[in-house]
This record gives structure tokens, sequence and C-alpha cells, in this order.
């Protein structure tokens, strides 16, 4: 059979580094071995706080990656812009958290203040907030959208591309898409949502919360949707969610293929001997909004001395300026380590006897989720009751979860974990049939049978699936 030709388009990409690239580099790399030739546009000069260029490492050499400029500013100043606009001030560091020397600093992120706590401007930096969101809406990387247009028709026109994958966010990159599926009508067009756009973006970011946003995002989710032959989400409620809103699309366009762990950067890992006189809880990623600490932190501080006294409580990845303030003086013992590449991220977990998660949106997983079960490490999850995260703590046996809205909840099930650690009872144990359904490979080769799929029977193209008809897949 002849090898399919795939373009994906990502504006997020090695070296950019940080979890929003692991979807599409996994892609990128099992892909090939589905029978595709695969090629990867991408932002050259994309506005990302961080880097890690050895991710590019573990890709085959079939894989070709293009570029495409965008003329964004740099994310520090825009960051930095955004928050003068915003009236926000850095916090001061009081004595309490330890910031590692050497490690990137925590940034403030446009996207990472909350929507709901965001206070409305009024004057010349209202007028500006508000001009700034018309021009660049929905969001600021629609400035890469002209450029990665035209890049993408020379792509599809040279290689005779046949299937184009766009994941998202930047929610603006499905414009790409859809503007190839009417100038190219052959090539099957996916749309990838790695996120909630509507219920998660929209509500919890303040960059994204104006009126005029919403309804251009509405219209682009629109025709992207409609355009598209697959419509792809990484959590059932999500993929329901959109499916809901156009029911006027067939069942079998809308299918759920999970995030995941790629097993090759785990074949090493090996967890560190645990030092019984501390305890490490260890979080990997961004401490914003909707990943606030600051009720783990209250929890902590009112558990006995015993226990919290042996806690060492440590954050890899960039904390926003307005949780850093919840985090540090306290009562407790907490490292800011800043932003490691993931191999160093991956070493970091080997000493962790601990893995924090911390997602308060009920429809949401988050990428590193998959990551901590790959690593068997027992799971502490503030998450909603009912939510997709505790429905995955449950079905693979990782942890222990509670909601970060109850005092009480939250309080006992850190006892319950840290104290079982203290006196040595044996820790939950993971269910590796189930979390072994979510290796890249395996992920990758879902993916290319909903893309057959297309080219066959309208049923087998896919429909939205539960997380216990993922796990029995």
């Amino acid at each position: 059979m002849p090898r399919k030709r795939l373009l994906i388009i990502s504006y997020l990409f090695p070296p950019a580094g940080g979890v929003g690239v692991q979807r599409a580099l996994n892609f990128a790399k099992y892909l090939p071995d589905c029978g595709y030739d695969v090629h990867v546009l991408s932002a050259t000069n994309a506005a990302v706080p961080n880097r890690d260029p050895e991710l590019l490492r573990q890709l085959p050499d079939s894989v070709v990656i293009h570029g495409s400029f965008t003329p964004e500013i740099p994310f520090g100043i825009r960051q930095a812009a955004w928050r003068l606009l915003s009236g926000s001030r850095k916090a001061a560091r009081p004595n309490g958290a330890v910031k590692e020397a050497g490690t990137a600093p925590a940034a403030a992120t446009s996207e990472g203040t909350s929507a709901a706590n965001a206070p409305q401007k009024r004057g010349l930096r209202g007028l500006v907030q508000r001009l700034i969101r018309r021009v660049l809406c929905p969001e600021p990387e629609i400035l890469w959208v002209p450029f990665a247009m035209r890049q993408a028709r020379r792509i599809v026109r040279r290689h005779n591309i046949d299937v184009v994958l766009v994941t998202a966010p930047p929610f603006s990159a499905f414009l790409v898409g859809t503007a190839l599926k009417r100038e190219f009508p052959h090539i099957k067009l996916i749309s990838d949502f790695r996120d909630a756009w509507f219920g998660f973006y929209l509500s919890n970011f303040d960059y994204q919360s104006s009126e005029p946003t919403q309804r251009r995002a509405a219209e682009i989710e629109r025709e992207a949707v409609e355009t598209s032959d697959l419509v792809v989400a990484v959590t059932r409620s999500t993929i329901s969610d959109i499916r809901n809103r156009y029911p006027e699309q067939p069942d079998s366009k809308f299918v759920v293929v999970h995030n995941g762990y790629d097993p090759q950067a785990f074949a090493g890992f090996q967890a560190a001997p645990p030092d019984p006189a501390k305890l490490v809880v260890l979080h990997v990623g961004t401490v914003y909004g909707a990943s606030s600490a600051r009720t783990y932190v209250d929890a902590l501080e009112g558990l006995p001395e015993e226990i919290r006294g042996r806690v060492d409580t440590r954050f890899i990845g960039r904390v926003t300026s307005e949780e850093e303030a919840h985090l540090v003086g306290r009562n407790v013992q907490v490292t800011l380590r800043g932003f490691l590449p993931h191999k160093q991220a991956l070493r970091s977990m080997e000493e962790a006897d601990y893995l924090l998660l911390i997602m308060n949106d009920p429809v949401t997983l988050p990428g590193k989720l998959f990551e901590y079960l790959a690593t068997g490490k027992p799971i502490i999850a503030l998450a909603p009751r009912g939510s997709e995260v505790e429905e995955l703590i449950r079905s693979t046996g990782a942890g222990f979860c509670a909601p970060a809205s109850d005092p009480h909840a939250l309080s006992q099930m850190l006892r319950t974990a840290l104290d079982r650690d203290l006196h040595g009872h044996a820790t939950r144990r993971p269910d590796w049939t189930s979390i072994r359904k979510f290796e890249r490979p395996r992920l990758a080769r879902k993916l290319h049978d909903f893309i057959a799929g297309l080219n066959e029977s309208p049923v087998l193209a896919g429909r939205a699936e539960t997380s216990e008809e993922l796990l029995d897949a």
C-alpha cells in the first residue's frame, strides 16, 4: 500500500519546549511507522517562554520540518506589556519559598490570569486593552496565520499532501486548515483540539474573555468543524461538548484520541531510594488560575507537624506572579525550580515520592498526568468530583484525588496519602494494563485507524468513546 503524505500544522513545535509541544512531536515521531510521510509546519520564531531543542533528536530522519515567520513580539516583552496594561505587579518574594539559583524566572502570563478575577479596566489602559483584543482577535498568534497559510499551500502543492492535521491551541491555526481544504478539496482535514476552547480557554483566561473574542472564536470553531473530515479531542467531555454544538454534523466525524506518554522516554526511569527524613511532592507544569496550588498549601499547613515538617513540595515550570504570591512565606517547605528541559524534568520525577496534579476544570486532562502515570509514582490530585482527572485516577489506580473546593476532603486526602508513607503502609498499586493504553505509539495507531476509516465505511471513521472503552480498546 502506498504511503500517505501527512502535514501536521502546529504553531508549537520543538525547539519550543513545554508540554504544549508533546502531542504534535509524538504524532510526528510515531505516524511514520503507520505508513505516513510526515511533514510539520510550525512558527520558526514562536512567542514561547521556554525552549527545549533536544526534543528534536527524538524525530526520525524522514520527518521534514518546515517553518514560517510570525511577526509577534517576544514572549517576555508581550507578557510584561500585558501585565502593565492589566495593572498587575510581579509579587515580591518573601522569605519562605526557595527559588533555586540559575533557574528560569516564574513569569506571569496574560493567559495565566483568571478571567473571573480580572478587573474591568477603564480609562486609557482599558481602551488600549480593548483595542489590542480587537486587533489581535481571538489571540495574538493570529499574526502567524497569513504566513502559515502561504507556506502551507507551498507544502501541499510541492509534496502532494493527502492529509492535513491542525492541532490547537492556538486555535487561530484552524484558519489555516479550513483555507487549505477550500483550495485543495481532495485533502482530508483533521482538526485536533488539545484543549477545550469553549468552557475552558474562553472562560478562564483574561485575554480571551471579551465578547468580540468569543464571537470570533465561535465563527472559527464552526468553520473548522463543518469543513473538517475529522474532529479530534483529548477527552470525552470535550468531544461531547463540541459535538452538541453541531447536531447537524454526523456522529462519525467526532472522535477521541487521548494525550499520552512516550514509553521510550521512560525506558531508563529509575526511582530514587526513599529518604526516611523527607517526602518530596513534585508538581510539573505551569501554575496559574485553573491549576492554583493555594488550596494545596493551605491544606498542607493544617496537617500535624510530624507530616507537614517532612514534606518538601517542589514546583518545576512557570508560576504566574499571582499564584507565586500564595506559595511564598508559608509555614511549609516550597521550592520553585522554574522551567527545566523535558529530560531534566523526568529525572526530577525520579527523586519524587509523590506527584502533584492540580486541575480545577472538570473537563480537562492535563498532558502531564499521562507522564505521571508512566512513572508508577503515586499521584496526589486536586480535581472536582466527577471530573476527567478523578475518573482517570480511579480507573488506573494511580493515586488519590479530592476537590480543591472541599478543604475537609482535601485535608483528609493529604493525611491519608502522606501518613501511609510515614508509617510504611503500601501505597496504591497502579493498573499497568490500563496505563499502557496511553502509550504514544498506540495512540498514533488509533489516529491512523480513524484516518483510514475516512476512506471506508463512515461508521468505522470513529465516534466519541468513553474512557472505559479506550482502556478496553
